[in-house]
């Protein structure tokens, strides 16, 4: 009874953990853009070095220079042309999940210093914020995981779903739970990676989706966890 009461705890433990999860999303301000990082509207530090692999592209599709500034704890990008999508990788690192909440430690740092690891991972997020129509839109932009919108976002009728494509590595990804707003599961992908979201008008969007995957020869992590968010700026 002791052992089936802890494992409830623990799994209400991590389903918590996983709702409270922070975020990379990119804000236009002026003529620049903020990565921000937290629960928006909420923004909370970061280390800039882990912004990695930063693309953008314009209103025709094609893909232009960012020049990119780091300051203390975030980061910002501009560009002189006019920019439809701009999309970045962060690298999380190793993570462990304690009953005192994550801590950034790898797995075998984490037992030595005596805490009781629940879990242990290497995070990955993947972010693509469109801000204006253009051919890039609605194709993959490369990333190891992302969600393609598969008619553009900026056309939408009232009331008209918007269909979308979660890809890992290219393929399709069947069964992944898509979330909007506060971390709130709205819809899965069907077997051809495929789900349909609701958008709203006048508001910026933002669609989540996360993949794990076991880790394999790696003392220091039991998975690799992957998450990729799509934001839409339609204000």
């Amino acid at each position: 009874m002791k052992k089936i009461v802890f494992f409830l705890v623990i799994s209400i433990f991590l389903l918590a953990q996983t709702a409270s999860a922070h975020h990379l999303w990119i804000e236009k301000e002026g003529d620049r853009f903020m990565v921000a990082w937290g629960h928006p509207p909420k923004i909370d530090p970061y280390e800039p070095n882990r912004i990695k692999e930063t693309q953008a592209f314009d209103i025709k599709g094609k893909k232009v220079t960012l020049e990119r500034k780091d300051e203390k704890d975030k980061v910002y990008l501009s560009s002189k042309a006019d920019i439809s999508m701009i999309t970045l990788s962060f690298e999380g690192g190793y993570l462990v999940s304690t009953p005192d909440g994550k801590k950034r430690l790898a797995k075998r740092e984490a037992q030595k210093s005596g805490l009781y690891v629940i879990d242990s991972f290497y995070s990955v997020q993947f972010v693509k914020s469109l801000f204006a129509q253009s051919d890039a839109v609605t194709k993959p932009a490369g990333l190891r995981f992302e969600i393609v919108p598969l008619k553009t976002p900026f056309a939408l009728k009232a009331d008209e779903l918007l269909a979308v494509k979660v890809l890992f590595e290219g393929k399709p990804l069947g069964g992944i739970s898509l979330e909007q707003g506060a971390h709130k599961e709205i819809t899965k992908t069907d077997e051809d990676g495929i789900a349909h979201i609701r958008i709203s008008k006048g508001e910026k969007q933002i669609i989540i989706a996360k993949y794990r995957i076991a880790a394999k020869d790696n003392p220091d992590a039991d998975f690799l966890s992957y998450t990729t968010v799509l934001t839409i700026d339609l204000k």
